[in-house]
């Protein structure tokens, strides 16, 4: 794993500095804003990676129901209030201007579904699997070191502008390496690209599977967040060092949480 670790960020590294030289560059050459597969991918590619997260969290909320205490319940609440702010996420993706239209009744109707869900899980059987409850960790742990703290909020501080609302000459271009602060700018890094290789966690499941079971998955996954990261810098909403450090963000916390179960998912064998 270590070696792994270290090769990968060898890889970025190199990409980094080559594209510090040449992402305006590259977007130049390839954006094309009126790509069919990456308008689409655009509008409904996060989805996938919602998901994923959503169902960490139901399986962690399953897995600490019967636990009393002041934390587990303050670890309901949040878990209850950010999966009801993602289903009504998902609703708005899917509905679009439906949900806008009528954000407060899409709002309640989001916080019923989850409810429901929530109470679902109190009166059923209590998850057991620790399969299950690593993978719900991770998704977690990832979410919140990798999506939230890695991407949020450095896209907060970064005001680096995109692509896409750059003026006619370029001029507001600025490479990765340059923050420019609260700017309302959010270009670095990309967020799409993260939620894609969110699918990583997905591996844990598959850790007692056959070898070409689990290889097939990780490629799948893989093509799958490259080509997520590629329709972002094709759209014009991100430069390549953008996704390339969405990217990273969410598959080095991976890596480090998955190395930190590895000892437990392997006596699961």
């Amino acid at each position: 794993m270590n070696s792994k670790i270290i090769s990968l960020s060898l890889v970025w590294l190199v990409l980094a500095i080559l594209f510090g030289i040449y992402d305006l560059q590259i977007s130049k050459s390839i954006v094309d804003q009126n790509s069919v597969w990456a308008k689409f991918l655009e509008n409904y590619g996060m989805i996938p990676g919602l998901i994923v997260i959503l169902s960490g969290i139901y399986i962690y909320c399953s897995f600490i129901k019967i636990k009393s205490g002041v934390w587990s319940y303050v670890q309901r609440i949040v878990l209850f209030l950010v999966s009801s702010g993602l289903i009504f996420y998902i609703m708005e993706i899917l509905l679009d201007k439906l949900v806008l239209d009528n954000f407060i009744a899409f709002l309640i109707i989001a916080f019923a579904s989850n409810l429901i869900i929530f109470t679902f899980l109190q009166i059923r059987k209590q998850v057991e699997s620790t399969l299950a409850i690593k993978y719900a960790k991770i998704v977690i742990g990832i979410s919140f070191f990798g999506y939230v703290i890695c991407i949020q909020v450095i896209k907060y501080v970064w005001g680096r502008v995109r692509f896409r609302e750059l003026d006619a000459t370029f001029s507001q271009f600025t490479p990765w390496y340059c923050p420019q602060g609260i700017t309302g700018f959010d270009s670095f890094p990309s967020g799409h690209a993260a939620t894609g290789f969110m699918l990583l966690s997905l591996l844990i499941i598959f850790n007692n599977k056959k070898k070409w079971i689990k290889n097939s998955a990780l490629l799948i996954i893989i093509l799958w967040g490259t080509v997520l990261s590629l329709s972002r810098v094709v759209i014009g909403a991100h430069y390549a060092s953008d996704v390339l450090f969405g990217s990273f963000f969410i598959i080095m916390i991976f890596l480090l949480l998955f190395k930190k179960y590895k000892e437990e998912l392997t006596d699961l064998r």
